[in-house]
């Protein structure tokens, strides 16, 4: 086939032009917003195995739910824990376990209440209360009990399912009155949700929670690593598929590119096949030759063309039907085919680059999609005389998905040949994109790709790397004080309205046991155990507690009592209570850290004792703010008293008794004008005092978090903190920067 490429291409450029255009003035929905006509879809709703019990488990564990320890007596009278009940609902009926888990939410907010009620647990789901209906309902109580409501909330599903035609189920495409406005049920899920719960504001926030727990928040192509963790997955379709190995991974993208997520997050997305053999292998499975293409495999048509291509034999990898199994078949691989692994052609007469796959010529949109997404393919220069050898597809290569792209002033991500914006810094940094990871796309570039829907943030996530958006802020020193350091925040926007050298590092003392309980709760801290105290592995300054070889204290008021009165032998029992060594759980929390993208952060030691553990009063704020983010740790950060029994005492010591080491927090303080919800102390004598604190402003329950660091002054260490609050819920940092601007 012969024809005048040059021509061919502009008139490709101009087709795609207009395209683009089009594309550009269609309206961007955000896939927030509610549609009453559709809610989920059958597939969403039938899709039993998107959750294993592993993963309901671990799903209740990073949502701190009361549910994540509940265990009660389940439909076949068999004690079980919520997880398995959930689990067993699913499978029995073949109905999706996270519409259950957003039903227990939705109708008695069971995930996340920390302390529900009985009769919240008898009445799970709402199932056979009726809005005129009573709980005390005698024909009702058949229906009690938590087992029962969550077996009936997914077998009523699934009757629905069974009897379409009954008069009681809603229709699909069928209009309904729902609360005086008119609904068409576009799936048969959304049709049964209004038949369980007929108004609008109950399925609408069903569809909040979904969206907000587990819709796709990250594009096919995406590589996610939960913090703290070393694997590394590919998201598409929903679903996350492991890196078997770092080869797998290292053949295919790099672990630059990873996004670093909260482990909640990466659990939403259901299980997929792993990826286990490395891009462009060639296997022998049986008798039969395959090629693996990315994330397909491709069988050759025989061992022929598998040897007329060039392959080295002792390449060649002895595979299993089950190591195979879960890649998507490709084409087959013919002798007509020259380059089934692909190859970028560059004609220099036209200035255009081609991608030759399968005798196939495929223009590229620019260079610069070359340069991002398929420098790994050999390249080699022809003449245009090498159009007429292929065949020519018009069809232009687009980056590949998970690629980030600046154009036009925006920053969008790549999705299946279109871009999605990314709405602003904050979704950017929140989702654990990294700027360094951006391509700049020029204009043109940037017009032939077709827009897709924006990207939103969940509300799981708003808080995630949030102390990278201020890292170009200038920060106004607007406190007058002595203080080498301090950092005054807004609470519930993390702006930061005051500071002076938030970005110098210092050792920071027993902020560090902030560190270590943050740690704890990563790694399988169970506070309802208890430690032995061993002063080989324990022992630290300051044993207030009067420990003996022997004793044994529950863990939780080993964490409570770290983080109320700061003493140190504490925070090693603590870091011991995880099951790891000191050192390895020292190391966990600096991975920790690295992922938490805290790179003026170190920890050295779990107490604080130590001057090599060091942050910055910026990197604090992150830290101090992830922690009151987690219940537990806000509660030992809250105390402004503790108490407790050692469960087994030796030299009658039994009962210990301790006030805050934060004296502001301490009832009776001359606070006028704030109150202190939660603080942690820390001085050595290489740092000075520190003091993190989440204050309430009385005159208007507003909240801030303000910090001070460096303090020499031990006797009258809270004298400025203390002026720094009131400064803080007097506003006065608003008249300062008026007048600074």
């Amino acid at each position: 086939m012969k024809i005048n490429k040059k021509i061919g291409f502009c008139l490709l450029l101009s087709v795609f032009c207009f395209l683009s255009f089009a594309f550009c003035l269609l309206p961007a929905n955000a896939s927030s917003v509610f549609n009453p006509n559709f809610i989920i879809s059958d597939e969403e709703m039938q899709d039993a195995d998107t959750m294993s019990k592993y993963d309901i488990q671990k799903f209740l564990d990073v949502k701190a739910s009361y549910l994540r320890t509940y265990k009660t007596t389940d439909i076949d009278g068999r004690t079980k824990t919520a997880s398995e009940i959930i689990h067993n609902a699913a499978q029995t009926y073949q109905i999706n376990p996270k519409y259950v888990l957003v039903t227990l939410q939705k109708e008695q907010s069971l995930i996340t209440a920390q302390n529900p009620t009985q009769k919240q647990l008898d009445w799970a789901a709402g199932y056979a209360v009726c809005d005129s209906c009573s709980m005390d309902d005698p024909n009702i109580q058949k229906y009690k009990g938590f087992a029962k409501q969550v077996d009936n909330t997914a077998g009523i599903i699934r009757w629905y399912y069974e009897n379409t035609d009954h008069p009681v189920v809603k229709q699909v495409n069928t209009p309904i009155k729902i609360d005086s406005q008119t609904i068409t049920p576009q799936s048969w899920a959304t049709a049964f949700l209004y038949t369980y719960t007929p108004h609008l504001h109950g399925n609408e926030n069903f569809n909040t929670i979904w969206n907000d727990w587990f819709s796709q928040t990250f594009p096919n192509g995406t590589i996610l690593k939960a913090v703290g963790k070393d694997d590394y997955w590919l998201i598409q379709d929903g679903k996350r598929k492991k890196f078997k190995n770092l080869t797998a991974l290292l053949t295919r993208t790099t672990p630059q590119m990873a996004v670093v997520v909260p482990e909640e997050q990466l659990a939403s997305f259901s299980i997929g096949a792993e990826i286990g053999l490395p891009n462009y292998s060639i296997l022998k499975q049986g008798t039969k030759y395959y090629l693996i293409d990315n994330y397909t495999i491709r069988p050759f048509e025989s061992y022929g063309i598998v040897k007329k291509l060039g392959y080295n034999p002792q390449e060649i990898i002895e595979v299993s039907t089950g190591d195979i199994e879960g890649y998507e078949m490709g084409t087959a691989i013919t002798a007509q085919n020259t380059s089934p692994s692909g190859k970028v052609v560059y004609i220099k007469e036209i200035g255009q680059y081609y991608l030759l796959k399968d005798d196939v010529l495929r223009p590229f949109i620019s260079k610069t999609v070359v340069e991002a997404s398929y420098s790994d393919l050999p390249l080699e220069k022809h003449t245009k005389s090498i159009l007429s050898d292929y065949t020519i597809d018009r069809t232009p290569v687009n980056f590949k998905n998970g690629t980030l792209l600046r154009a036009e002033g925006s920053i969008f991500v790549m999705e299946d040949g279109k871009r999605r914006r990314i709405s602003d810094d904050k979704t950017f940094l929140a989702l654990g994109y990294k700027k360094s990871n951006i391509v700049e796309a020029n204009a043109l570039t940037a017009l032939l790709i077709p827009r897709g829907e924006p990207v939103y943030l969940p509300s799981a996530l708003e808080g995630n790397n949030i102390h990278l958006l201020n890292a170009d802020q200038k920060i106004e020193d607007l406190f007058d004080t002595s203080l080498p350091t301090y950092l005054v925040a807004d609470y519930d926007t993390d702006l930061i309205l005051a500071g002076k050298n938030i970005d110098e590092q210092r050792p920071i003392a027993s902020l560090t046991k902030i560190l270590t309980a943050l740690g704890a709760m990563e790694l399988n801290f169970q506070q309802n155990r208890f430690t032995v105290y061993d002063s080989k592995k324990h022992g630290a300054y300051g044993n207030y507690l009067k420990l003996v070889d022997g004793e044994k204290i529950r863990n939780i008021d080993l964490f409570n009592i770290m983080l109320t009165a700061s003493i140190n032998n504490t925070a090693r029992m603590v870091a011991d209570s995880t099951g790891y060594s000191e050192k390895s759980f020292v190391e966990k929390i600096n991975e920790l850290l690295a992922d938490w993208r805290l790179e003026k952060t170190k920890m050295e030691e779990p107490t604080g004792l130590s001057e090599k553990n060091v942050s910055t009063a910026r990197e604090v704020l992150a830290f101090f703010t992830k922690a009151l983010a987690d219940d537990v740790i806000k509660q030992g950060m809250s105390y402004s008293e503790y108490e407790f029994n050692e469960l087994y005492d030796k030299n009658n010591f039994k009962k210990h008794e301790f006030t805050s080491s934060n004296k502001l927090a301490i009832p009776g303080y001359a606070n006028q004008n704030y109150k202190v919800l939660a603080s942690k102390t820390g001085y050595i004598d290489e740092s000075g005092a520190h003091l993190a604190m989440l204050i309430e402003s009385i005159s208007d329950n507003k909240k801030y978090i303000v910090i001070t660091m460096g303090d020499k002054n031990w006797t009258n260490r809270f004298d400025i903190p203390h002026q720094l609050a009131t400064w803080t819920a007097n506003k006065e940092y608003l008249d300062l920067n008026l007048a600074a601007n």
